[in-house]
């Protein structure tokens, strides 16, 4: 049974990533219990909060990437300690079409409570335990023929279509 939660508890890391990147902001929500805090940096507090603070963050950020790795989990019965690893790059839309965009780099760990409740794990609460920020100018030299990915539900990955 221990293998079958973790792997529940790791998917719902996962989509929690694909949420976020593809503002996909009810999915997000839906990773979390309504009661649960986060402490996610510029916020803290209850999820509702978290959703409002994350739109109005992602509002300019054209490209979104968050890999989560090294997922770590301590099962308790219908808790569970995880700690995964996070590295996030985040693109801040361009001032002028075609121009240098501001990509951010961060390094930083979910240390996440996790709880079973009705059957369904999701998240509790949760510390973002940040190890590094770096912000850099770039230019997308990404060539216009290839299919770009997109920040919301018109993406490929539920469309199936380019």
């Amino acid at each position: 049974m221990s293998l079958s939660d973790k792997q529940e508890i790791t998917e719902v890391l996962y989509r929690y990533a694909r949420a976020v990147d593809r503002k996909d902001f009810d999915r997000v929500a839906e990773c979390y219990f309504p009661d649960a805090i986060d402490n996610h940096g510029g916020y803290v507090g209850k999820v509702d909060g978290l959703i409002e603070d994350m739109k109005s963050r992602h509002a300019t950020i054209d490209s979104s990437l968050h890999y989560v790795t090294n997922v770590l989990i301590d099962l308790h019965g219908d808790t569970a300690n995880v700690e995964s690893y996070c590295l996030c790059y985040l693109r801040q839309a361009p001032q002028v079409p075609g121009g240098p965009q501001s990509r951010a780099t961060i390094k930083c760990r979910y240390v996440d409570r996790f709880e079973r409740r009705d059957g369904q794990w999701r998240i509790a609460d949760r510390i973002v335990v940040f190890d590094e920020s770096v912000t850099e100018e770039i230019v997308d030299g990404l060539d216009a023929a290839w299919v770009r990915s997109r920040r919301s539900l018109d993406d490929p990955v539920f469309t199936g279509k380019p």
